[in-house]
């Protein structure tokens, strides 16, 4: 059975970060915690702005950049960067 927010927002998102909470449809491991946490550091920072910026980022790199709007998106790179850390760290171990 799909979850809720599979249909309201991304067809197959694991989680989202809406100002410092957290809201998983399971519990993250430790690659996902810091995808997510990146996003809390995001948030902290930006406060509501985050959201016409977050929104913006999708938009330049969907439509003049052609990449994708999720993916492509700076602060998606910046949590997918955090994520990776957290990877090679565990790969390490």
């Amino acid at each position: 059975m799909r979850k809720p927010g599979h249909y309201l927002l991304l067809p197959n998102w694991l989680a989202i970060t809406i100002g410092r909470w957290i809201f998983a449809w399971r519990p993250l491991d430790d690659v996902e915690l810091a995808h997510e946490l990146t996003h809390v550091r995001q948030w902290r920072h930006y406060g509501l702005r985050f959201i016409p910026r977050y929104l913006r980022a999708s938009w330049r790199a969907a439509v003049p950049e052609g990449g994708d709007s999720y993916r492509d998106n700076v602060f998606e790179r910046q949590a997918a960067a955090a994520a990776d850390a957290v990877r090679r760290q565990g790969a390490r171990d």
